[in-house]
């Protein structure tokens, strides 16, 4: 059987598709392999978001380089965001590589590109429609409990920082007629959560006819699910958040209660240069909405720190949003400058040293609010699904996640990935939980 070394970069999104191509190819007889050395096609599913990401695809097209000239049978390919971005300019860059595909419908003419031996001429911004989960292959799932679950593909926003409208085009949904079906195999399978994912996945079935929204999705999926699966859904856009939409997060039994709700700054020139298409007071109304619908409702967001223009003041109403809102946790990242994207060519860029001290700053911040939320669920009994076995480092015979999304680690109980428990709450740390049987 023919071996395949598979490296996803990025996101949800991006594992969600790795488990598609894997599914794909175990078609073609292919099976995963940990091993660069003993496989016969080494796939990279890229991200370009960040500029990190991308520097280690190149830094690892160089050591396969070296694998391939050993064995000239090796295959080597780019996939994802930045060979969608890229193209075949890529295959100019790197003559070595035999395939290089972007996201979406193209996953599944891997085999069908390999065969042909040549780059596939990616376009930009791609619209095809959303291959039929009932008539495509199963992916291969990397949990045998959690699932990812793709809604919809592409974004309309055109944030002035995000490179997503280009590489993954424009809104597309699936009907949501075959997202049940996967929901329904997922429950037949004993799948314990899933997760709805989309660029920005609150704007699902903008594009259906008839139109179909979000909320009415979620109500779709409950009924199917019965409280029998955890339900969770990324990334949110706040002009989506309707609503509608806070009504079904309060009153579904298989809707978890977190949220992440992207704000990316707290200053409204910032959010204005951003086209974020929202205000800061306007982002808190939407939070105490959520909140007085759902009181224990957990809170997560992206933040960006030096953005172009980024003045000390805009910085300081960040952190004032972050102690306002108080939020359980936060994925915080350096402004960095994509192709394709306006704020690329701003002229007010912000130095490195003062975008590293501002992450740190917030992070620091950050890790304070966040001990003094998980302080509050001390001496609570909380729902726990198990993710991982025992932790050396941590000193935890167990851990998972409450609904919540908080990560608990237990320190003597034995527990199975897959088990779903109860936790009584002791300890309490910035990032995690620990917790015994009550």
């Amino acid at each position: 059987m023919a071996k395949l070394k598979l490296i996803t970069f990025g996101c949800q999104a991006n594992e969600a598709d790795s488990e598609k191509i894997a599914g794909v190819l175990a078609q073609e007889g292919f099976e995963l392999t940990e091993t660069a050395e003993e496989a016969d096609l080494i796939l990279l599913n890229t991200c370009s978001i960040r500029e990190k990401a991308e520097q280690k695809v190149y830094s690892l097209l160089g050591t396969f380089q070296k694998l391939k000239t050993q064995n000239p049978q090796l295959k080597i390919g780019l996939c994802g965001c930045l060979a969608q971005r890229d193209g075949v300019r890529l295959k100019d860059r790197f003559p070595y590589l035999d395939l290089v595909a972007g996201p979406g419908a193209l996953i599944y003419r891997i085999p069908e590109i390999l065969k042909g031996g040549t780059a596939y001429p990616v376009l930009p911004r791609p619209k095809e429609p959303l291959p039929l989960y009932v008539h495509s292959p199963r992916p291969r799932r990397g949990s045998t409990f959690k699932a990812w679950v793709s809604i919809m593909e592409g974004c309309n926003y055109f944030c002035t920082f995000c490179v997503v409208p280009y590489t993954r085009g424009p809104e597309r949904s699936r009907p949501p007629e075959d997202i049940l079906a996967e929901v329904q195999e997922l429950l037949q399978q004993g799948y314990k959560e899933i997760t709805l994912l989309g660029q920005t996945v609150n704007a699902y079935g903008k594009n259906l006819k008839p139109r179909t929204q979000f909320a009415h999705l979620l109500r779709a999926i409950d009924a199917v699910a019965g409280g029998e699966i955890r339900v969770r859904f990324t990334s949110s856009h706040p002009r989506d958040f309707t609503p509608d939409l806070i009504e079904a997060v309060a009153g579904l039994k298989s809707v978890c209660e977190h949220v992440h709700l992207p704000v990316q700054a707290g200053s409204d020139s910032v959010l204005r240069r951003m086209r974020r298409l929202y205000t800061r007071e306007e982002y808190r109304a939407k939070v105490c909405a959520l909140r007085r619908a759902v009181p224990d409702v957990a809170l997560s967001t992206d933040l960006i720190v030096g953005f172009p223009g980024e003045r000390e003041e805009d910085f300081q109403e960040t952190l004032t949003l972050l102690q306002e809102v108080r939020f359980d946790s936060i994925y915080a990242f350096k402004y960095s400058p994509r192709p394709l994207t306006p704020a690329a060519a701003y002229p007010d860029q912000i130095s490195e040293e003062i975008k590293t001290e501002r992450l740190n700053i917030l992070l620091r911040l950050q890790g304070e609010i966040a001990l003094e939320q998980n302080r509050r669920r001390l001496g609570k009994i909380e729902e726990v699904l198990v993710e991982g076995g025992p932790n050396s480092k941590m000193g935890s015979s167990a851990s998972g996640r409450t609904r919540r999304n908080q990560l608990v680690h237990f320190s003597q109980e034995f527990f199975v990935p897959g088990d779903t428990v109860f936790a009584l709450i002791t300890e309490a740390y910035s990032h995690y939980l620990k917790g015994k049987s009550p």
